[in-house]
Parts: structure tokens; sequence; C-alpha cells
């Protein structure tokens, strides 16, 4: 017997993209599990060591984390002098895998461990761990990529994500534009959830940011390890012994970015298994849905190399899933499958919650002390520099409930409504392609820290920042929209802001609302 259920292909590509996390609960869907296939690498890939954080790098490398034993005598093994070194493996057109070689990208270091290595989807930039091989503690480098092929000197990634009294170990590097990249990675630093947790950091030029933890959607009382951030789909996947799992490490995976998540869920039991499952990696995408078809984790699970014990070694395991199948058995019928929401219908969705959108400076910022209603600063470096500054905020406050209305002030409005107003230009630019107009009203404001006619000239520069976002982003995508008017924006320099007292000081919560732009109207014609 056929059942047949209405499911939109939007739902589908989102269940998909979570492992079935979200279709899983139908009973009748349990079948699709088996679509999943997980294979052993055999050897020389896995041994009796540990193999982990396999990464595959474009179509011709595969990149992974190594510690073989040196044979002794016969079945006797010797880990006293293993250490944990990157290796990668070329890969054929047709997939074949040639033997794997220590990296020869001057990553390995001879004194310590290395691995967990992730690549900037944009700058090709290398982040991975190095790790101190008597007290384990780890830091995270860093080495900028060459234009071509290859990358620079490495060093130990500058700011405060490496700490002398922490570990901080396995880095997952995605996007939030052009010009920022976001690292999450895993740490045991104070302020956490408990055990390791997952936090993020912003990063420009090998320079990080202040640490901020993902919060209790992501992290829990026991420990969270091994992030792999899919940037195709807005989607963390990562690995957690907490409670309700199905033993050791399981797998899940929770939609969302920074610090604003859905609750994190278990993916499908076909990938976990009750030994420990870790550093899952997502290598291919199917290119129509943009469901994840294949990957790496790494796993102790029973039919890996050990010797008396399993517990010791992990071994890489590679996962793949037949999408054709899996959309046959899921498509419902084309009389049922409800209208798909137009370009329009879309952004109206949006926008309902949307507006007054305001954004955030910090002090005088941008250009202090200036006299000019003009700035070359776009809002995307105003708003990096003032998330950069969130420790800085939290030194001034004098109670737990001044340091949590500023925590949520930096993470629901410095960084959500930037985060909203990317969304915004996302469907802007899809209404523009589609021969729609628009009209921007921008109203800027400042707090009253300085004169009456210096705050106005403030706050046309904070609205010049926003016009030049708009011209900056995605390489000038908006650029001739501007040019011949069919993405207009109207200024409305409003001065000082009249419901602050010109007593409050620059880091107090009012003080900070005050300085902003706002986004008071988006029309569509």
């Amino acid at each position: 017997m056929r059942i047949e259920i209405n499911i939109p292909r939007r739902l589908l590509r989102l269940a998909f993209c979570v492992s079935l996390v979200f279709i899983s609960h139908f009973s009748f869907l349990n079948s699709v599990h088996a679509q999943y296939k997980v294979t052993h690498l055999k050897a020389p890939y896995n041994t009796p060591g540990s193999e982990t954080g396999a990464l595959q790098l474009g179509d011709t490398v595969l990149v992974y984390s190594s510690m073989p034993p040196k044979v002794v005598k016969g079945n006797t093994f010797d880990y006293s002098d293993a250490v944990m070194q990157l290796y990668q493996v070329r890969l054929s057109k047709e997939g074949k895998m040639a033997r794997p070689k220590p990296c020869r990208w001057n990553f390995n270091s001879k004194r310590d461990h290395t691995g967990n290595l992730s690549v900037d989807p944009v700058t090709r930039d290398a982040y991975f761990t190095r790790g101190d091989v008597e007290s384990l503690r780890c830091d995270i480098w860093y080495a900028r990529g060459k234009k071509r092929r290859g990358w620079e000197k490495a060093e130990r990634l500058r700011g405060p994500v490496n700490n002398k009294q922490y570990t901080a170990t396995h880095p997952a590097v995605g996007r939030l534009d052009d010009t920022t990249a976001i690292l999450y990675f895993v740490s045991d630093r104070p302020g956490g959830m408990g055990g390791m947790d997952i936090w993020y950091a912003l990063v420009r030029d090998g320079l990080a940011g202040e640490p901020v933890n993902l919060g209790p959607q992501v992290n829990s009382a026991a420990d969270e390890l091994t992030p792999f951030y899919d940037q195709h789909n807005g989607i963390l996947y990562f690995s957690s012994d907490r409670e309700g799992g199905k033993g050791g490490f399981d797998i899940y995976c929770a939609v969302g970015s920074r610090n604003t998540w859905q609750r994190a869920e278990a993916v499908c039991h076909c990938l976990n298994s009750e030994q420990n499952d870790l550093y899952f990696t997502i290598s291919h995408h199917d290119e129509a849905s943009g469901i994840p078809t294949a990957g790496f984790l790494s796993s102790n699970r029973r039919d890996s190399y050990f010797l008396s014990d399993s517990m010791c070694c992990n071994d890489i395991y590679r996962w793949t899933l037949d999408t054709a199948a899996l959309l046959a058995m899921l498509e419902p019928p084309k009389e049922s499958t409800p209208p798909k929401p137009t370009t329009l219908e879309r952004y109206q969705a949006f926008a309902r919650s949307a507006f007054p959108l305001p954004l955030y400076f910090h002090n005088d910022d941008p250009d202090p002390g200036s006299r000019d209603s003009l700035t070359t600063e776009d809002y995307a470096d105003c708003q990096l520099r003032y998330a950069l500054m969130r420790s800085n905020y939290m030194a001034h406050q004098h109670s737990d409930e001044e340091r949590a209305n500023m925590t949520r002030f930096f993470d629901s409005c410095v960084v959500g409504n930037y985060d909203r107003t990317l969304e915004l230009l996302e469907h802007l630019q899809r209404l523009l392609a589609e021969g729609h107009k628009v009209k921007i009203t921008v109203s800027g404001y400042a707090s009253p820290l300085h004169t009456d006619d210096y705050n106005h000239i403030l706050s046309q520069r904070r609205i010049a920042s926003f016009l030049n976002l708009l011209r900056a982003w995605k390489g000038g995508a908006l650029h001739e929209a501007l040019s011949n008017g069919h993405l207009r924006i109207v200024r409305k320099p409003m001065g000082e802001d009249p419901f602050v007292s010109d007593g409050d000081p620059v880091y107090g919560l009012s003080a900070a609302r005050a300085r902003r732009i706002e986004i008071t109207k988006c029309e569509i014609f």
C-alpha cells in the first residue's frame, strides 16, 4: 500500500539537510534510513592507531589526522612517541584514492599533535589544532591561503580564542559575508554550559574577536565536540555524549548561525552507533536540492581496527546517501503539491516582523571627530568593530541584571539585526532581478554626548555607511540598481535621540541603543 503525504519541497530539503531529523518522527518513513550507507575505509587509510577529522578539499584531495603506533614486536604496539599529524590523499576523477602521505603544507609539528583542519570557503585560509603532547592543552592555528594554491606560514591564531589556561580546539570555519569569517570551536573556558562547549568568534585577517558561547540550544552539561558548519544550508553538525543518545558520542545538528539556533537534535540512528561517533563532515551536496549526499565521520564502532580495546582508537568511515531513491519515496503527488510562494510573497513574510530594523554603532563611529557628513567606511566594518567590543561593554556593567541586558543587546541587536539586514539584502536582490523597484527609508540617530550640530552630521555619516554597505555587498551586486534608481535610499538624519539623557554613560544600555540608524520602511513597487 502506498501512503501519500503532502510534504513541500522546501520542507524536504530542510529535512534531508538535518539528516531526517524532522521527518524521522513519522513511523512510515523509517525505511528511508536504509538509503544511508556507512563504509569503513580499509588500510592504509585506517590503522590500529587513531584516524579522525577527514575533510575533502574540492574533488582532488582528502585530508585527515592520523596517529599510527610504532610496531615493537609482533602484535605489540608502542604509542609512547606517537604524534598525531595531518595526512593527505590524492583523489582521481573516478574517486580512486592514492596512498596517504603526511601533508606537505608545513602544518605538522614533530613535537606537538596536529589535526582538525578546516578551510575558509571564500579565502581558503586554513585553521587547525596544535596540542601539547604532555598536557593535551590545545591552541588553534591559522595559515593565510595563497591566491593560487597552498598556504603561507602558519601561526597561532591571534586574539582571545587561544588562552594558556584553557583548551581551544576543533575549528570549523564559515562565512558571514565577503570580509568576515566566523570560527566555531570547542573550549573548556569558563562561561559555558559545562564540560567542553562549542563557541564562536568573528575572525578577520588572522585576528579573532571575543569568544561567544552558542548557548543551551546547542551546548549541554555534557561535552560537545567536533563541530562542522554546512555553509550551504546553515546547519551545524557536532558530537555530544549528553543523555538520551544511542551510546558514547552521538552526532547532532542544529539549524542557525552564530548563537541563534533551533534546538539541536540527534541525526538519524543509521549514522549513529552504540560507540563514539565524531568528526562528521560533508563532501558533496546534490546540486538540485542542496541535500548533503556524502561525507565522512570517525568512530570506534565494531569493525574499526584496534588491538584489544576498541575504545582507544577511532577509524574513518565514509557515508553516502541515495538521494534519488529518497526523493522518489517522499515525492508527494503532483496534484497535491502546494503552489510555490513567489519572491514577493517570501519577502512580505519576512517584512511583517522585520521593520523598523535598527543597526547600532559604537560611540562616535564611524570616523570619530569628523565634521564630514560622508564616510568611506561601510556598516559591515562598523558592526564588526562593535561586536568585537563586547568584553569592553561587559566590563562596565555593575550588576547581573545589567550584564544580562547587555548580553541580550549584543546578541539580538548588534549581531542579530545585522544578520537580518543581510537577509533583507538577499530578498531585495531577488526582487530587483524580477524587475521590481525598491525604496528604503533610513533614519539616523546619535546619543546626546555632543552638540546638536555635530550629532546631526554624525547621523548623516552613519546613514552613509549603510549606503556604502549596499554598494559593497556581494562585490557590487546592487550597484546597478543604485545607479539607475531602481533601488532608492531616502535619508532622514534625526540627530540626537530625544529619549536619552546626556548623563547616560557611553557604555550604558540607553546610550548604546541611541547610537543607531533605523530602516523604517522598505517599499516594493
